[in-house]
């Protein structure tokens, strides 16, 4: 079995960069200009921005600037500060390669790789968020689940009594909620819970049907399936979704 990882900086206790933005201020460095490290980073301009902007305030620092004149009229670079933090990362990304290959040669570890492997999640479902339990509220027969995803924004799901024992559930647990893509809704209103806002980052229509993917502000991407009677919202659009409760499968981590 192989040893796969992801490597995260935080920050005074907030996310700062992974692979994706250490990849984005990268493409910023090779090409002087946002708009094409955002394309090359496969994310739209806003995106992009966004990001860097997010990067900024958990630093306290700018990692990007725009520099003006010169032989192609200007651009944007990346500060002291920001190529500092690329070639750190690029150097623990190093670094956990070898941290990886050394526990995959460790025999000692090869029963709990096996029970690991058998338990490895699949589904058809698309949208599989991880989340940690924030509150539990005992209903009847049911406990409505609040869940903290990563960003900020929170789902609600419904389950019974029952489901929240045998998968241990208390505050502070890791869970995956997983949400098939039609279940996942465009709303104009505001209801009480489960509506997350978000970006639109593609968007794609048949005759019969429509697929939106949109980006949480620092957390997951959404799938949602629309019907063919929903206008399309554009690229780079904010949209708002909502999700039922009883809608919502949870896996204990």
């Amino acid at each position: 079995m192989k040893l796969e990882g992801q490597l995260w900086f935080a920050h005074q206790g907030r996310n700062l960069a992974g692979e994706g933005r250490i990849d984005l201020l990268q493409q910023i460095a090779d090409t002087g200009s946002i708009s094409k490290a955002a394309k090359a980073a496969g994310m739209s301009y806003k995106t992009a921005w966004d990001a860097v902007d997010a990067m900024n305030k958990a630093t306290g620092s700018p990692l990007v600037e725009r520099s003006v004149g010169g032989k192609g009229g200007g651009g944007t670079r990346l500060t002291a500060k920001g190529e500092e933090l690329v070639a750190a990362f690029q150097r623990y990304q190093q670094e956990h390669q070898v941290f990886l290959a050394r526990l995959a040669e460790d025999s000692s570890l090869e029963p709990y790789l096996q029970i690991m492997n058998r338990l490895r999640l699949r589904t058809s479902a698309r949208n599989q968020l991880y989340a940690r339990v924030a509150q539990i509220e005992s209903q009847d027969m049911n406990d409505c689940i609040t869940l903290q995803l990563d960003g900020g924004q929170q789902l609600v799901a419904l389950i019974t009594h029952a489901s929240t024992q045998r998968l241990s559930l208390c505050e502070g647990a890791e869970v995956f909620a997983l949400v098939k893509a039609p279940w996942v809704r465009l709303t104009a209103l505001q209801p009480n819970h489960n509506r997350l806002t978000g970006e639109v980052v593609q968007a794609e229509q048949s005759s019969h049907s429509a697929e939106l993917h949109v980006q949480l502000p620092e957390g997951p991407l959404l799938v949602a399936s629309l019907g063919e009677d929903q206008a399309l919202p554009s690229v780079g659009e904010s949209v708002n979704l909502w999700v039922e409760p009883e809608q919502i499968i949870l896996c204990a981590v």
